[in-house]
């Protein structure tokens, strides 16, 4: 068990990661300087600290609610990690287990191209969302940014707290005091820019969606194991996490917490505690006229309790298809179409949601409130599992899990494996409300940053080079 030591935060170490983040809200509102300054703090972290470049890097890349990736760059600027990844793989192919983690990774990326070619959707369209299953390469990013360098997991992580807590202070401050989507521009939809705000100070409890909290994910294996967290960062965190209504990503953070934290007596206080808060957040948000969203949680499951069995409740297609929020209106249609096409094992393959017109995989979706959405693509839905059955069918789906549970019992004899799997099961849950997950880069991203780290962690474990030849 390692030891835990109390958490300190230099006021210093905070002025690089506020001037990023300031930057990609400026980004965000398409203030006309703010590729200029971006990129000129970018640069500085990069010469100065390299553990703020890296964090930096990940947020740029995977957008995580700051800009609009379809209007702010001409390319996604996760699709120029794939130069990194061909060059990391030629550089480190050698080393020791790194080419094993290499091989492993290989053999999942190769299975989903044999699914791709089994699919009757040609592979250049299916390639455009095929791609994004493969960015657990990202682990080698870290390896590359920390090449010649020493790193220290200590300092990497007392950063990841700073970038948490002052994103988690956005969140606050655009929900509870601007009441409008500012420092964090791109957690909504329409055309939002610095020319174009509109603020309502300390007006609606306005809800914030989550993509910024995401990195919460990754601060759960320091916050468990490694550090005393004061009460005060504890409640900023918490209230921006609460700022985005979003209970798939609250209840993903407090079940990984529940999994892997104290003992069983102490889960079940947690329990208790976990019950009677939401039983008085019910209480709370009906004075609130649901502005919590806690009776609207509430009222999807207990919408099934008047049925006598579980299969009257599955029989009822109209009550399921307003469950998680709609999500399984999404859902329905494609998995029916899926099993009627007998593609349940292997899949539809990677369909696109606007390039795709073979007719075999246009749907009417009569389960949408609105109908002049009604025909589509049976290509998408929110939750990430449902979406690779959709992709990879049953079959991919267990070879997606197995895979990821086989990288971590490549690293559980190292130092600080628990990173890479407390990461991989809070994203895994986010992934049920359609945030984060195995197949979107938010998820990883994230994931391969853990994973990065907890091998730059033991670099004097794989940094020598292995009888593997190419």
């Amino acid at each position: 068990m390692l030891q835990k030591e109390q958490l300190g935060l230099c006021p210093e170490d905070f002025v690089l990661p506020a001037s990023f983040l300031l930057s990609m809200s400026l980004l965000g509102l398409e203030f006309p300087f703010a590729y200029i300054l971006v990129f000129i703090v970018l640069y500085l972290s990069l010469i100065v600290n390299k553990y703020d470049f890296l964090l930096q890097s990940t947020i740029l890349f995977g957008v995580f609610g700051f800009y609009d990736e379809n209007v702010t760059f001409p390319i996604k600027m996760h699709d120029l990690l794939f130069i990194v990844y061909i060059a990391g793989f030629f550089i480190y192919w050698k080393k020791k287990n790194i080419s094993k983690l290499l091989i492993l990774i290989s053999a999942y990326i190769l299975f989903l191209i044999f699914v791709a070619m089994l699919s009757d959707e040609t592979l250049i369209v299916q390639i455009r969302r095929l791609r994004l299953y493969m960015h657990i390469l990202y682990f080698l990013f870290p390896l590359l940014v920390f090449r010649n360098h020493d790193f220290e997991i200590d300092k990497f992580f007392k950063k990841l707290f700073i970038y948490v807590l002052i994103i988690s202070s956005f969140y606050i401050l655009d929900s509870l005091v601007f009441s409008s989507n500012i420092l964090v521009p791109r957690t909504t939809w329409g055309d939002l820019t610095y020319t174009t705000l509109e603020m309502n100070l300390f007006g609606e409890f306005l809800r914030i969606y989550p993509p910024g909290m995401y990195f919460v994910a990754l601060l759960l294996f320091p916050m468990l194991y490694l550090y005393k967290t004061p009460l005060k960062y504890i409640l900023i965190i918490a209230l921006g996490l609460i700022c985005t209504k979003t209970f798939s990503v609250i209840g993903g953070v407090l079940i990984t917490i529940f999994c892997f934290y104290g003992t069983w007596k102490k889960k079940i206080i947690y329990l208790v505690i976990g019950s009677v808060m939401l039983a008085a957040g019910y209480v709370l948000d009906g004075q609130m006229n649901g502005a919590l969203r806690v009776q609207h949680l509430v009222g999807q499951f207990t919408s099934f309790a008047s049925y006598r069995s579980v299969e009257d409740a599955m029989s009822d297609m109209d009550n399921l298809a307003e469950f998680g929020s709609d999500r399984g209106a999404q859902i329905i249609p494609k998995i029916e179409l899926l099993t009627s096409t007998q593609k349940l094992m292997l899949g539809f393959g990677f369909l696109h949601n606007e390039l795709t017109t073979n007719d075999d995989y246009i749907i009417h979706n009569e389960y949408y409130s609105d109908q002049s959405a009604a025909e589509e693509v049976a290509s998408l839905v929110e939750v990430t599992q449902v979406q690779t059955i959709l992709d990879t069918g049953l079959i991919g789906f267990c070879v997606q899990h197995l895979f990821y549970i086989a990288i971590y019992f490549f690293l559980r004899k190292y130092k600080y494996s628990n990173l890479y799997l407390v990461t991989l099961v809070c994203i895994s849950i986010f992934g049920v409300g359609g945030f984060a997950g195995l197949n979107i880069p938010h998820g990883l991203l994230l994931l391969g940053l853990a994973l990065g780290c907890v091998l730059l962690a033991n670099k004097e474990i794989w940094n020598v080079k292995s009888s593997v030849s190419i």
